[in-house]
């Protein structure tokens, strides 16, 4: 069994939590006030995260958008793509400083998704002791097919992380960006519409699994499965779930530029 990572309590107090109280200022909005920035192009910013609440990480943000409004589906594929591709830069240059035994990059959205700020931005942190491949394999990304084209392969999975919906992206490394972030687009859409219309809350994280693809798993948050909490045991749906899941995304797939 691994070590769990250490939380920092005393840290994670005096961060600001305006998820859901809007009368907490923005830390993000200010960008005068930023400080250990490590690059930028316009307004997105990679930066250090100033509350290290995680022991043993290097831990920074992107900052995605000049204010609080706005979320990765709703922007203009363009403006996404800038998002999407600057921080795959980020990550894979962070993977590459061999610096660490693994690097996550992901991102919080809604006030189920684990986040404390609405501002949009995600995360990179490098963990040098904690190795997610051991945890994670491409079996987490198989499943049930709903879109595959000539750049990327979508899934729901039969053998998910946490359940009971993960939708998986898979695509080579150089497949053309546009692509990749379109089909993230549509289906954040098709979770928020669908399956978060209450929460409005989902996570997206990228992996690096060392079998020649890059994957993307899109997850809708609601309150954890209490068979998970208490015995790590996931749950996925039946095979007629799955096919009216099918049914149901295959509209928001249908914009192709």
């Amino acid at each position: 069994m691994k070590e769990p990572l250490i939380f920092d309590i005393a840290m994670g107090r005096t961060k600001p939590f305006n998820m859901k109280n809007e009368t907490i200022r923005c830390p993000f909005c200010d960008t005068s006030k930023l400080t250990d920035i490590l690059d930028r192009d316009g307004h997105i910013i990679w930066l250090m995260n100033k509350f290290p609440v995680l022991r043993n990480t290097w831990p920074t943000v992107i900052i995605e958008t000049e204010g609080d409004e706005g979320e990765i589906s709703t922007l203009p594929i363009d403006e996404a793509t800038r998002i999407i591709d600057f921080g795959r830069a980020k990550w894979r240059e962070t993977m590459n400083s061999k610096e660490f035994t693994s690097v996550l990059f992901f991102k919080n959205h809604g006030p189920m998704s684990g986040g404390s700020l609405r501002h949009p931005h995600s995360q990179i942190i490098g963990l040098k002791n904690y190795d997610y491949h051991q945890d994670i394999t491409p079996d987490h990304m198989k499943g049930w097919l709903l879109h595959e084209d000539q750049n990327v392969r979508i899934t729901l999975s039969t053998h998910p992380i946490i359940g009971f919906f993960e939708y998986n992206l898979r695509y080579k490394p150089t497949a053309p960006s546009r692509a990749i972030t379109l089909r993230l687009q549509q289906t954040i859409r098709f979770v928020l519409h669908n399956l978060a219309q209450f929460s409005q809350s989902y996570n997206y994280f990228f992996y690096d699994l060392n079998d020649g693809y890059e994957y993307i798993k899109v997850v809708p948050r609601y309150v954890a499965p209490p068979l998970y909490v208490g015995y790590q045991i996931t749950q996925t749906c039946d095979d007629e779930r799955a096919a009216q899941i099918l049914k149901d995304i295959t509209p928001f797939f249908e914009l192709t530029t």
